[in-house]
């Protein structure tokens, strides 16, 4: 791993680029950003690269489009949006209250961890393992897989339960804070290890998200992977329309 660095995304680098612009007050709101082409030729990349970072930057509410006129800014988007409950206890759950820490350590990236961080599969990474219990049982499980280089250091990599969120922690101690989260959400039967820590059938079928945090340079700070028994869950939610 040593001397290994891995590329940011090209879209990525269009999206952070234009965002911090917008923030800068380069491009001020009201204004139009430059052409598709004038993009694409400033960061050598391919028109649809440039459309992808652009339909994010829309979606999220920094710019606006115009049929036939173009990209135009918006500014920095008020914080309306609200991230669903099971998000919010994956992420900041307090691990000192009906919790049950099962492995921290390191472990090597599987294929969906190093995916989810964009490092090379068998890449080591600091894991922390925890589920969820309630009288009846299990309830969820969680394992946030931590880049080494951001967790040491940290509580992350001791065995005793962390209070407060993980995110916290890692920006007191590295002064690195997550900036946005994606999060890619399905439906798979369970694993060996999974159906073990959750005391239910080798047939059980899950709902499994995998929820990755970001720093605004689109680098990776940290990927949990929340695992639900299908016959033990729904998911509900309710947020407003754009």
């Amino acid at each position: 791993m040593a001397g290994y660095e891995v590329p940011t995304p090209k879209y990525m680098r269009v999206l952070n680029t234009v965002r911090e612009r917008i923030e800068s007050g380069a491009y001020p709101p009201g204004t139009s950003l430059p052409s598709e082409n004038t993009l694409s030729k400033e960061f050598a990349v391919a028109r649809p690269t440039v459309l992808k970072a652009l339909g994010i930057l829309r979606q999220d509410g920094w710019i606006e489009s115009q049929q036939g006129k173009g990209h135009f800014v918006r500014g920095r988007p008020s914080a309306t949006g609200i991230s669903p409950q099971y998000a919010r206890e994956t992420l900041y759950l307090d691990e000192t209250v009906a919790t049950e820490v099962l492995h921290v350590g390191p472990v090597l990236a599987s294929p969906r961890v190093a995916a989810s961080l964009n490092i090379p599969e068998g890449t080591p990474v600091y894991e922390r393992r925890r589920r969820t219990v309630s009288e009846s049982g299990p309830i969820d499980l969680v394992s946030t897989f931590v880049p080494v280089d951001i967790a040491v250091g940290t509580s992350i990599t001791k065995p005793a339960p962390i209070t407060g969120s993980l995110l916290d922690h890692i920006a007191k101690a590295k002064s690195v804070r997550g900036d946005y989260v994606a999060e890619r959400l399905t439906a798979r039967r369970v694993s060996a290890v999974e159906a073990e820590a959750l005391d239910v059938p080798a047939d059980e079928s899950v709902i499994s998200t995998v929820i990755t945090v970001y720093q605004s340079s689109g680098d990776a700070l940290l990927s949990s992977i929340l695992v639900m028994p299908g016959s033990r869950h729904e998911i509900e939610d309710v947020y407003p329309l754009p």
